[in-house]
């Protein structure tokens, strides 16, 4: 707390200085200007494919929402009390949207960096005030862009897809999420964006500077219809479900995967619609499942099972850590449905039988009453793919050390695997074809 409040004396304001739209050898290539004054200038880029021209009227207005997401990025190292935008105007709604994103998408930063703030005060947007009607957009939209990150989630809606318009979507791609898009047979092309971060962002980290995790969720979600808008792709399909609503610490509001949530979910529909009145939608297309639903369905998805990647630390080298909360979970919530051999053959080992993970299964099972700081499914979810296991005559060292906790859980497999969660925004014609799928599956 105490760094937080030295940095924030010292450097009052963030700067939003100005940004660049270029169009630049078959890509549009955006590069923003912020500024700490007295600390530091930063200067973030992107690259998007682009076949041709479109207009920049509407390019540049979404260029500079994604300039906004991008702020947090480079503001959360010394947290100043102003946003100063001096390139563009935002309306008194979106300022209190821009605040709600900040505090909520930071939960995690603040718990962890021990600063306690109210959203009131956590940061002030100054601008220009002026509310403006959306952009009219006469382009013609069609196909799916599907984003993909390397996981099981993602494969899952590359299967449900199948027989759509699809192309993949990914920034940054790494070793993982190429080799699943590779496997993807079905897919009518592949759209790479390109983020460039400041590396002066990295060296203040390494100086001491406040560090850690944003709601990149919410970058992906502006710089995702900035492709759709470029591709000419109608739909924008993220693979978010519904346990990314649990919060990550017990009793308040933090949450690893606010940006993932159906809250933001709506909160960007509303922000975006504002903007332009382009005909390009955003939604999850499993958001009406459970994670147990989507391993059930991932189970199945087998020439899939040697590409993919759920491993942070481990996915950019195309590798499970097998160290780690989120290889744990995937481990766990996979048993009931892939046998011990298949499971450690994806893997490489057992990791029911390490005792280093104990503190990450007691989080995930909530013994302990925080989850681990990572994208994984609810603590009901994780007990009843474990009491499934034991009930099967499944043995290990984790499982019958906590054994008369998991058997206490509440919760059957059936039960979980047959529910639907109707709070979601997925176009009917989606609902229909993933319904279809299960049905099949």
């Amino acid at each position: 707390m105490s760094k937080f409040e030295d940095f924030r004396n010292q450097y009052n304001s963030f700067l939003y200085k100005d940004y660049s739209v270029e169009y630049i050898e078959s890509a549009y290539r955006i590069v923003y200007h912020f500024e700490i004054p007295g600390l530091c200038e930063f200067q973030s880029k992107w690259e998007f494919p682009a076949k041709e021209r479109v207009d920049e009227t509407i390019l540049k207005a979404l260029a500079f929402h994604l300039g906004m997401a991008e702020t947090i990025s480079y503001w959360k190292c010394a947290c100043p009390k102003q946003l100063k935008v001096l390139c563009g105007t935002l309306s008194a709604e979106q300022k209190k949207w821009w605040k709600k994103l900040y505090y909520n998408g930071l939960g995690e930063f603040m718990y962890r960096n021990g600063i306690v703030v109210s959203k009131e005060d956590l940061v002030t947007i100054e601008c220009e005030d002026k509310a403006c009607a959306p952009l009219h957009d006469t382009q013609s939209y069609d196909g799916c862009l599907v984003s993909v990150g390397g996981g099981k989630d993602s494969v899952v809606s590359l299967e449900v897809l199948k027989g759509e318009k699809i192309t993949t979507y990914s920034i940054n791609g790494n070793a993982t999420t190429k080799n699943v898009i590779a496997v993807c047979d079905h897919k009518q092309g592949d759209y790479a964006a390109k983020r460039i971060l400041d590396k002066k962002i990295l060296e203040l980290n390494a100086e001491g500077y406040l560090n850690g995790h944003i709601p990149f969720s919410a970058v992906v979600a502006f710089s995702s219809f900035i492709s759709a808008f470029l591709s000419g792709n109608r739909y924008i399909v993220l693979s978010n479900e519904t346990s990314a609503n649990e919060t990550t610490v017990k009793d308040s509001f933090v949450n690893h995967q606010y940006s993932k949530s159906f809250e933001f979910e709506q909160d960007f529909v509303s922000y975006i619609k504002k903007v332009t009145d382009s005909d390009i939608h955003y939604f999850s297309l499993l958001r009406p499942l459970t994670e147990m639903q989507i391993a059930w369905l991932f189970s199945k998805c087998k020439s899939y099972h040697e590409v993919f990647r759920s491993c942070n630390a481990g996915s950019k080298q195309g590798i499970w850590c097998c160290n780690c909360p989120k290889c744990l979970f995937v481990y766990i919530i996979l048993t009931p449905f892939l046998s011990q051999e298949e499971l450690v053959h994806i893997f490489g080992e057992n990791l029911l039988e390490k005792d280093s993970l104990d503190l990450d299964f007691r989080e995930l099972t909530g013994i302990e009453e925080n989850k681990p700081f990572e994208c994984v499914g609810t603590r009901r979810e994780v007990l009843v793919a474990l009491k499934t296991f034991i009930a099967r005559g499944g043995k290990s060292l984790l499982t019958e050390r906590y054994k008369e906790t998991i058997e206490a859980a509440p919760g059957e497999l059936d039960e979980m695997l047959s529910e639907w969660v109707s709070e979601n925004q997925v176009p009917e014609h989606f609902l229909e074809i993933l319904k279809d799928f299960m049905n099949r599956a």
